[in-house]
């Protein structure tokens, strides 16, 4: 079995699809397609007329990005996207820049047959642990999947011994009354998507238990029900209440993988789950429950590593490859029975998960010992164990010699000399590998570049380097985009539309009270950083400041009750910050309170109207200070406020107004740049075209 696959470039208009770039990267090595023979005669003599014409146009492109983060320190990754089979190359040269969804050439002919190329994607030891967790055997399930990168379905592992219950108990308890234990290990997926939630249960074999629980609505309403669950510890009088933030994340993840910690860390997480007989509530952050994604690319959701290198023969046929294709288990894998098996949808499924380890097939050096098996295996083997070494082999003694050098035309690797990856290397079926990848959603530096690129003169003008301004950001808003759910390109790119207006293009993360180019060129007072303390007035800056100090004009904030400042100063302390602007007392205290900076209970609720004890926040500054929290406090708004259901209305103006009325209710008219940098975002973040 080759880790490969043939494409058929599909029709457009009165041509074919050409061949575009699965993802940004640095062409490794080009070459270009040799002209073929005018004639047929002239094919069939020429070296690459074996069997048929084929094409030996060629593109090698280096993917370097990340996949994750651990703390601070990046999951780099590098794989390598392989072309081949190419009629055309369109101006593609090795050492250039190529984005995702380029244009590198088109489709060729294989053996006679038009519009084919072969694709693989491959990568060595060292990446492949990166990439899938491990680069070795099964998923670890004595433990916690890892934490660096998490993405797609989250998985839970019940012991055996695990309670079940008819009813769902209270939602701050950790057990129900009754209930009946589980007997066997199974593994329950939670999977949000289009606003729903998913849940599926699973034998450790991947066999599906019982059917799939649709949670309507339930990605659209994790905010409001992590709330729930504190309001049942406050109405419990608990002694430890947990934080909303972190209650978010164990609904989100089933863990905390954020800053804010977990208190009590045992708080229960219900879901009802499907089993063999019935279905019933577990609680899947109890006790020696273990939690698990797609990113550690689990065993049971069909992932299997594979090593067959050792006979250097260029193909992957372990044992385990010949048992499931062999149907009648006579350990005899017969030609009929390999093409019977690989119609069936669920040995496709696997096959499609098998990451196979085996030497290159383009190495020109020791074709005839990789490929020496033609000449003692054939047809013929069907009936016996032994290969057969009869003319019905499948290439004869006399014949190898023009199939070599027709393997040799073909090959490239010692051209290409590709960095740090030996002949013998990992190759994925490069359908699951991209399926799989797109469920990550984190954007590399090459993708943040993309993002106002359009705007990299405004940069210049404001004296600030584009890609300096946004490289500060990205990690925080990875982990961002990875908390609320703002992992599709629709939604991630109607965060970037809004931001756009809201925080000037990242350039402004706190409210200025002139035009926000004016306070970047002059370094104007309120857009100056406040590491050493939040900016107050003062009778020498109080002209420079008069919006937020003057009182009872609509639009100036000091004595604004409807924003919660009640006290003396409260104008200018809680001014706009952070990526949406948070501003307000009462709604830094809504903030405070949901990353338990603040207890609800230390100030009276409806302070500004009854007069009574406000909150205490000493810091404001914080939330534009530090990147982490400018950027949440927009995740924190999205979440609140439910922006994702706008933002699913597809890259469209309509969405974008729907989207705005909810960020910005009072803008009249609305600003142009949310909906152009919402479109122009989306281009870059979409498949489409």
């Amino acid at each position: 079995m080759a880790r490969r696959l043939a494409l058929e470039a599909p029709a457009r208009n009165n041509g074919r699809e050409p061949v575009r770039a699965i993802a940004d990267g640095i062409v490794a090595y080009v070459r270009q397609p040799t002209a073929r023979p005018a004639t047929a005669t002239e094919d069939e003599k020429h070296v690459l007329g074996y069997m048929g014409w084929t094409d030996d146009g060629c593109i090698i492109i280096r993917h370097d990005s990340t996949i994750g983060a651990q703390n601070d320190a990046e999951t780099p990754v590098r794989f390598y996207s392989i072309y081949m089979h190419l009629q055309t190359i369109r101006g593609i040269k090795a050492g250039q820049t190529i984005y995702r969804k380029a244009e590198l050439g088109s489709a060729g002919s294989f053996e006679g047959h038009a519009n084919i190329i072969h694709f693989e994607i491959i990568c060595d030891d060292d990446n492949l642990k990166r990439l899938l967790g491990r680069n070795t055997g099964d998923l670890n399930i004595t433990t916690n999947g890892r934490t660096d990168a998490v993405f797609g379905e989250i998985y839970f592992r019940l012991p055996a011994n695990t309670m079940l219950y008819s009813q769902r108990p209270p939602l701050n308890e950790k057990t129900g009354v009754g209930g009946t234990v589980l007997t066997e290990v199974l593994l329950v997926g939670l999977r949000f998507g289009g606003g729903h939630g998913h849940v599926s249960t699973y034998r450790t074999d991947g066999t599906r238990v019982g059917a799939v629980l649709k949670e309507n609505e339930a990605e659209y309403e994790l905010y409001r029900q992590a709330g729930k669950i504190v309001q049942a510890y406050r109405a419990a009088r608990a002694s430890q209440v947990p934080s909303h933030s972190a209650v978010y994340e164990l609904l989100r993840f089933g863990r905390i993988l954020g800053p804010d910690p977990l208190m009590p860390s045992d708080t229960p997480h219900w879901r009802q789950i499907s089993t063999a007989d019935a279905k019933g509530w577990v609680n899947l952050n109890a006790t020696g429950v273990f939690k698990y994604s797609d990113a550690d690319a689990p065993q049971w959701a069909g992932w299997q590593l594979l090593k067959d290198y050792d006979d250097q023969n260029s193909r992957c046929d372990l044992d385990v490859l010949r048992k499931m294709l062999d149907e009648d288990g006579d350990m005899i894998t017969t030609p009929a029975e390999v093409e019977r098996r690989m119609k069936d949808i669920e040995v496709q499924r696997l096959m499609r998960g098998m990451v196979c380890k085996f030497p290159t097939e383009w190495q020109r050096a020791g074709v005839a010992q990789r490929w020496n098996w033609l000449t003692k295996e054939g047809p013929s083997t069907e009936g016996s164990k032994t290969p057969s070494l009869t003319k019905s082999t499948y290439l004869t003694l006399a014949d190898f010699p023009a199939f070599q050098r027709h393997v040799e035309a073909l090959a490239f690797w010692e051209h290409a000399v590709l960095d740090g990856i030996d002949p013998a290397h990992w190759h994925f079926h490069p359908r699951k590998f991209i399926e799989h990848f797109r469920k990550c959603g984190w954007l590399s530096i090459g993708e943040m570049k993309r993002i106002y690129a359009d705007n990299e003169s405004l940069y210049r003008d404001m004296g600030l380097p584009g890609e300096s301004v946004k490289e500060k950001f990205r990690l925080s808003l990875n982990l961002v985009f990875r908390k609320y759910l703002l992992n599709t390109p629709v939604r991630m790119a109607h965060f970037f539309g809004q931001t756009a207006q809201e925080s000037y293009f990242f350039m402004v993360t706190r409210e200025v009270t002139i035009s926000a180019s004016s306070a970047i060129k002059e370094n104007h007072i309120s857009v100056q950083g406040e590491e050493a303390g939040y900016l107050q007035i003062t009778p020498d800056n109080r002209k420079q400041l008069r919006f937020f100090a003057e009182r009872g004009q609509k639009g100036y904030y000091e004595g604004r009750t409807d924003l919660g400042n009640t006290d003396t100063g409260d104008g200018i302390k809680f001014r706009g910050r952070g990526m949406k602007q948070l501003t307000g007392r009462y709604n830094y205290s809504e903030y405070w309170v949901f990353r338990g900076w603040l207890d609800r209970k230390s100030y009276v609720a409806d302070w500004s109207n009854s007069g009574g004890k406000g909150p205490v926040i000493s810091n404001p500054q914080i939330v534009s200070d530090v990147p982490y929290n400018a950027v949440d406090t927009a995740g924190f708004y999205c979440a609140k406020t439910n922006i994702l259901k706008a933002a699913d209305g597809g890259a469209t103006a309509e969405a974008s107004s729907a989207v705005t009325r909810l960020v910005n209710p009072h803008e009249r008219p609305l600003a142009p740049r949310r909906l152009t940098e919402t479109l122009i975002s989306y281009r870059v973040l979409s498949d489409e075209k």
